[in-house]
């Protein structure tokens, strides 16, 4: 078996964990077993079970030849201590009511741990401070990467005999920061003359957590969110918060671990008071909100005057919700609105259709592929169809394989001394699963007949498992997700997305200080400085999506699909494989608002949610846009064998101790096969 180069490129970036501090990485091979028969072992025990050894053997099978992944959370933190003592770590989607001091803690506990978070800002609990704060004071840390300081946080409540000074010393740990959110969001009912955050005993940036694994980032982040969350509780002093103050605090702890996984989606419903300035809410975000400095380059402070912009809003999907069937009026309304907001937000959810599905729905994960209710929990796992070269039966066994190890993750106990009990009392009675398909355009050949019956054996073994171990069957399976970072490890196509042409240049960012960037160079890979991260840089990789449908255009196959197309292809999929919602982000143009419309009418008891975005010409170049690069450049066949006649095999051996890189041989001319 070999995979291309940007797959492994990905793969170590994101995936292998570091076996010590000199940038030394696990093999593939280990990363496979490690997350399927070390983790899965242990949670088949922890089930009450008896672990079938010759199951896990294919599970990890499976894995290892790229055909079917567990979770990413799992590949990154399955089989580990950390993995186990706190299991929401493990969890892809979650979602709560972001109204109360607790659901604040647990929605900021869930984002450090990486899991996406949905949530509904819901005014009439939290307000702000009993009287303005006049002084705020921040003690930084100054302790280096190897400081570690003590891990609880200490309060000094404020009071006569302190002349009112309140103290909150964060401590050095995801722990003490969830509930140092907790103390700051939930004021004294005293006067406070002064409040002091002080970070001291948090450890400097730059090492690697021994228990996620990824790099520490210090205080600075923490410091500067919640010192932006300080400025709406001394706003909203002797008043309640409302739902855009609610929806700033979460947005405002996204940004602590931006370096990891830290999506968000927002919900409100259609119709609410405060629905159309919850629609607009990140309408140049990027502008100063004092001088109106739009050159901010994306910074939480304008460089000009330090003023505030509203650029922590860009960590979440805003979205209303119906829940009737809107007019056609109704619809054009918000897809012009949607126009007007740039074309990609806010989004629009069917709530009655979704209630259909999940009696219990409430909301969405930040992708929309899951159903949840408040409290509620899903694990992702995915199965790549072209990697089985149209054998049906194998893809039917790897589904039931698949289904069985999705199930065994809902075994867990989410009791970790920080989320709320109903979290686990959630997962306890619904076990959701969510069981993914890739690679979707490149499968052309599957009939309506087949979808359903891979269906039904997914279906069949998440509850073969359920009743193996005598448990509840989980009351939905099947879901299509994105399918980003999955699908480019197993060189397949993203999700049920069709590419924006057969022939790309994909760049893709990597930390400036990770050696991938340089092994790729020498192999010939182009690099770049990316115009947007200055911690980041740009690995140019050649895919070929061989297998899907496009148009030829100026000497180019590209994608040229209309909005209807895509919207069809999300019912088709939607009605004979999901359970839970098909994600798709549909490329539109205003030219097709009025198509759109009749679709969704028409359509609208099959319709559970999607994303839009404002199409992007397949043929241009980044020059005709005033860009640096972009992402995914759709380029000729002759440019396209040009760029891959200069790469050599990447040379990935001194990233593996002792180990011969069998991955030399698995991308001889360099270029990305995704088939």
């Amino acid at each position: 078996m070999t995979t291309s180069a940007r797959a492994e490129a990905i793969t170590k970036r994101t995936y292998n964990r570091p076996l010590d501090d000199e940038g030394q990485l696990e093999t593939w091979e280990e990363t496979a077993f490690r997350a399927t028969s070390q983790h899965h072992e242990w949670l088949w025990e922890n089930a009450g079970g008896t672990p079938n050894r010759a199951e896990l053997a294919e599970l990890n099978q499976l894995v290892e030849k790229r055909q079917a992944l567990v979770a990413g959370r799992t590949l990154w933190l399955g089989g580990t201590k950390y993995g186990r003592e706190r299991a929401c770590s493990q969890f892809n989607c979650s979602y709560t009511r972001a109204q109360t001091v607790y659901q604040f803690v647990d929605g900021f506990w869930l984002l450090l741990n990486g899991c996406g978070l949905g949530f509904k800002p819901q005014a009439g609990t939290l307000h702000g401070f009993l009287q303005p704060i006049s002084n705020l004071e921040i003690i930084p840390s100054k302790k280096g990467p190897d400081d570690r300081g003590q891990e609880g946080n200490w309060e000094q409540e404020p009071k006569a005999d302190n002349d009112y000074h309140w103290i909150i010393k964060v401590g050095d740990s995801a722990e003490a920061w969830a509930k140092a959110l907790g103390k700051l969001i939930n004021p004294p009912r005293t006067k406070v003359n002064k409040l002091t955050l002080d970070y001291t005993e948090v450890r400097g940036p730059g090492k690697r957590l021994k228990g996620y694994g990824w790099i520490c980032n210090g205080s600075k982040p923490l410091s500067q969110a919640f010192a932006s969350i300080f400025e709406i509780l001394n706003a909203k002093a002797g008043d309640l918060l409302d739902e855009i103050d609610l929806l700033d605090v979460q947005n405002w702890l996204g940004t602590v671990l931006s370096s990891r996984r830290s999506a968000q989606i927002s919900m409100i419903d259609y119709g609410h008071p405060r629905w159309e300035q919850f629609a607009r809410a990140k309408v140049n975000w990027w502008t100063c909100i004092e001088c109106g400095n739009k050159n901010t380059d994306g910074k939480y402070h304008c460089p000009k005057c330090n003023g505030r912009t509203n650029a922590h809003r860009q960590q979440s999907n805003n979205s209303l919700v119906f829940w009737w069937k809107p007019s056609r009026r109704q619809l054009k309304d918000v897809m012009m609105l949607i126009h007007e907001c740039g074309g990609s937000e806010p989004g629009f959810v069917n709530g009655e259709a979704a209630r259909r599905r999940a009696p219990w729905f409430d909301g969405l994960n930040p992708c929309a592929e899951i159903l949840l209710s408040s409290n509620g929990f899903c694990n992702l796992v995915t199965t790549a169809i072209p990697k089985f070269k149209r054998n049906f039966y194998e893809i039917q066994r790897a589904l039931y394989i698949m289904g069985r190890a999705n199930y065994r993750q809902t075994c867990v106990d989410l009791q970790d001394n920080i989320l709320s009990p109903e979290w686990h009392q959630t997962n306890e009675a619904l076990r959701l699963c969510g069981m993914s398909l890739t690679g979707i355009a490149q499968s052309p050949w599957l009939t309506d007949y087949q979808i359903k019956q891979m269906r039904n054996a997914a279906v069949t073994g998440a509850y073969s498992m359920a009743d193996e171990l005598g448990l509840p069957r989980p009351k939905l399976v099947t879901t299509i997700k994105p399918e980003g970072t999955g699908s480019k490890i197993m060189d397949v196509s993203e999700g049920i997305h069709n590419p924006l042409g057969q022939f790309i240049f994909n760049w893709v960012n990597f930390s400036h200080v990770d050696p991938i960037v340089d092994l790729c160079g020498r192999a010939g890979y182009r690099t770049m400085e990316n115009p947007t991260d200055p911690n980041g840089k740009l690995v140019c990789f050649p895919v070929d999506y061989t297998g899907c449908r496009f148009e030829s255009v100026d000497g180019m196959k590209v994608n040229r699909e209309s909005a209807v197309v895509q919207l069809d292809r999300y019912r088709k999929w939607n009605t004979l494989w999901t359970d839970h919602n098909t994600s798709i982000t549909v490329s539109w143009d205003i030219s097709e608002v009025d198509d759109i419309v009749d679709w969704l009418y028409k359509y609208w008891n099959d319709y559970v949610a999607v994303s839009w975005m404002t199409r992007i010409n397949p043929t241009m170049k980044p020059e005709d846009v005033g860009y640096k690069y972009l992402p995914q450049e759709v380029v000729t066949e002759d440019r396209f064998n040009d760029y891959n006649s200069e790469l050599s095999p990447v040379d990935w051996s001194s990233l593996h101790p002792g180990v011969h890189d069998m991955e030399m041989a698995g991308c001889e001319s360099g270029v990305c096969p995704v088939k």
